[in-house]
């Protein structure tokens, strides 16, 4: 799959009584980035028919959702994964002033090229997260900002990250394709059906030589760390590795 790079085009000028200069004419020229989808990620369940009869009331909940549940969750820890192999970067962090280092991070990605419409997400650890919530409070050293960010960045907690973990990036750091499966022409029954977000596909099928229902939910699944994408204002785009995301260890877990 292609994750498209925006163009860029070098702007021209010419002088406001000029009219005889003929205009320079350019094109915008697009790159592209391929993202594999190389695991087909998939929870498959055979249900006897006391099963079927005695035991499910509610198909959807009892059987959909946890298969759904462990699909999702590997998502998580294969975008979890992904995130904890972004280099990291070595930033002081006080444990009893937390925001500062957010404010190191931001200035890093800013030095890095991202401009500041940028979106900032910091996933970080529980023991980071503590340390915000008890951070100092009041006019002089507030941990979060008025609309619940710190220091612009909407902060995610994750227990998928070490406790001391802290992994800020811009949403355009890292792709995540989930991709439902085509529904196979031999399926008595295939659907594609949503949870948290992702296309899944659903398959339901009996076995009459063993007398059991199956239930299949599957997905393709992609993650990948992306360049940055950085505009060099002469109509011309640098890919620059890692440069969308700052991982920091702290001395505090």
């Amino acid at each position: 799959m292609k994750v498209r790079v925006p163009g860029a085009i070098a702007v021209q000028t010419k002088g406001i009584y000029d009219t005889t200069t003929p205009l320079v004419r350019g094109s915008i020229s697009e790159q592209s980035i391929d993202v594999k989808l190389t695991t087909h990620a998939y929870d498959s369940v055979v249900l006897s028919e006391g099963d079927m009869d005695l035991e499910i009331g509610d198909f959807a909940k009892q059987i959909l959702l946890p298969q759904a549940d462990a699909i999702v969750n590997y998502v998580e820890r294969t975008v979890a994964a992904t995130l904890k192999a972004t280099p990291e970067t070595e930033l002081s962090y006080d444990p009893a002033a937390p925001a500062r280092v957010f404010t190191q991070i931001r200035r890093q990605l800013r030095d890095n090229g991202v401009p500041t419409t940028a979106t900032l997400i910091a996933a970080v650890g529980s023991g980071v997260m503590a340390d915000l919530i008890d951070g100092p409070i009041g006019s002089s050293g507030t941990t979060f900002d008025a609309d619940g960010k710190v220091r612009g960045f909407q902060i995610v907690e994750s227990t998928r990250l070490a406790a001391n973990e802290i992994v800020a990036f811009v949403p355009e750091a890292f792709a995540l394709v989930v991709r439902a499966p085509a529904s196979p022409d031999g399926a008595p029954y295939s659907a594609s059906v949503k949870s948290e977000g992702f296309a899944l596909r659903h398959i339901r099928s009996y076995d009459p030589s063993l007398a059991v229902d199956t239930s299949l939910l599957s997905a393709f699944v992609g993650v990948q760390a992306m360049p940055l994408a950085i505009d060099n204002e002469d109509g011309t785009v640098t890919l620059k590795p890692n440069a969308g995301a700052v991982r920091v260890l702290t001395a505090s877990a």
